[in-house]
């Protein structure tokens, strides 16, 4: 079967809508077109200045400013609806608005509204409110050392820091999004009254809603202290949980616990590809992609009773993805040039080239057509990686970086996560930066997909 990834004999006509093509038909286009920076995709360069001669000059209407918008808002570059006491675009991103942090006093009490005593459904409300705040606080305090105890302050703060967290991780699952939708309903009905009683999967959850918080309100410190303790807090809980035996009574929490985990560890603050391990000394700069294996080795384990398990139905739809299981011999729908540059030809196996399934995988994701949202077909590349690849990349080996770097350049271009950018960027743009010096030149000549979607170029 011919390769479908685009190659000069079958690239489609120059008039094909960027949503409607794969992710290389912008980058393998015909070489004179692209020397000139003349390709007539509907992004060239050709076509935005032919743009304004075919529309015509047009005056700029009439329009409101945001001139009271909230802090969030306004750090994200977008306008902001001034919508009391929230705006909506906080709701829809999963953020406590400004609005309603204005109301506390440095902003730093409890996110929700004082109760009136004075009536007797708000005295019930209250009552339900201050004995959620003391189980999350009994929670905390079970898997809290003294170093944590004296960063949140009193028993009643914590508790009270624990629940505001909590309904802020409430409110990011509770988003209906087509990206990881299956995931966001499994925690949003199914795990968060489990992690009241297990302090392994609710500092989790409080990881990676503090890790939002910080990364959508970078002005104040106090939130990324918070969130760096409780990241310490569980990651320390979930290696001493995978001590114990595992099997059908505690399945639920370990893999709720792990997809956690694998999200907070790959968040990154900002994008700084010297803080790659493929430019840098760091022994741990590779942790995010190590951990992400993390749920395969899971569910193996605990595969007679995966039925019985609250992440059934969304595992079923990541194993609907056949490309995923296509473990053929040799080249045959591969793309060309990376098989080429990988030494991948009809005789090639899994188990004689390092690089064969990691190409298996990748060449699929490709040729999905730009419009479509598969976030979770993208990411579950990371975690099907094998030991023998991922030694390659801790070596540093450029075909391997190469091929993570393709991938790395999907992330970028399809997968718009608070969580996913920042690394996505540093990993690929320091990939790109090693490889122009170290790699031979057939690699340098396939670096332009990656190196764009990344922002490299």
């Amino acid at each position: 079967m011919a390769n479908e990834i685009m190659h000069s004999e079958n690239t489609p006509s120059y008039t094909t809508p960027w949503s409607d093509g794969d992710y290389l038909s912008a980058f393998r286009t015909q070489p004179a077109l692209r020397v000139a920076g003349l390709d007539n995709h509907h992004g060239g360069p050709l076509m935005k200045a032919l743009a304004p001669a075919r529309r015509g000059c047009k005056t700029r209407r009439a329009h409101h400013k945001s001139r009271n918008g909230c802090r969030n808002c306004k750090s994200r570059r977008v306008k902001c609806d001034e919508a009391r006491p929230g705006c909506m675009r906080c709701q829809v991103y999963g953020v406590t608005c400004d609005y309603t942090l204005a109301q506390y006093k440095d902003g730093k009490q409890p996110l929700m509204a004082a109760p009136l005593r004075s009536n007797p459904l708000h005295r019930n409300g209250s009552l339900a409110f201050d004995a959620m705040a003391v189980n999350i606080d009994a929670v905390l305090q079970a898997g809290m050392g003294d170093e944590t105890s004296h960063l949140f302050g009193s028993s009643s703060n914590v508790g009270l820091l624990g629940l505001d967290t909590l309904a802020h991780f409430s409110r990011m699952v509770a988003v209906h999004t087509p990206g990881f939708a299956h995931v966001k309903q499994v925690f949003r009905e199914r795990t968060i009254h489990m992690a009241l009683t297990e302090p392994c999967l609710l500092h989790a959850m409080l990881a990676v809603a503090s890790t939002h918080r910080a990364s959508v309100l970078p002005s104040d410190p106090s939130y990324s202290m918070v969130a760096a303790r409780f990241r310490h807090d569980a990651a320390r809980m979930y290696r001493q949980q995978l001590q114990s035996p595992i099997g059908r009574h505690n399945m639920d929490v370990l893999m709720s616990t792990c997809i956690l985990v694998g999200m907070f560890s790959f968040c990154k603050e900002n994008i700084d590809p010297n803080e790659s391990w493929v430019l840098s000394d760091d022994s741990s700069a590779m942790n995010w992609l190590f951990v992400q294996g993390g749920l395969r080795c899971l569910i193996e384990l605990v595969n007679p009773w995966l039925d019985e398990s609250i992440w059934s139905e969304a595992f079923k739809v990541a194993s609907t993805y056949d490309f995923y299981d296509d473990h053929r011999t040799g080249r045959e729908d591969l793309d060309h040039d990376l098989a080429d540059v990988c030494d991948i030809n009809d005789d090639t196996t899994e188990e004689t080239n390092a690089y064969h399934w990691p190409l298996r995988m990748l060449c699929p994701l490709l040729r999905i057509p730009r419009h479509r949202s598969e976030e979770f077909r993208m990411t579950n590349f990371m975690g099907r990686l094998q030991p023998d690849f991922l030694s390659l990349l801790a070596a540093r080996e450029p075909r391997a970086l190469l091929v993570l770097a393709y991938w790395l350049a999907l992330m970028c271009t399809s997968v718009h996560e608070w969580w996913v950018d920042a690394r996505v960027r540093s990993e690929c743009q320091a990939i790109c930066i090693y490889l122009e010096t170290h790699g031979d030149q057939r690699i340098v000549d396939l670096l332009e997909f990656p190196a764009t979607a990344c922002g490299y170029r």
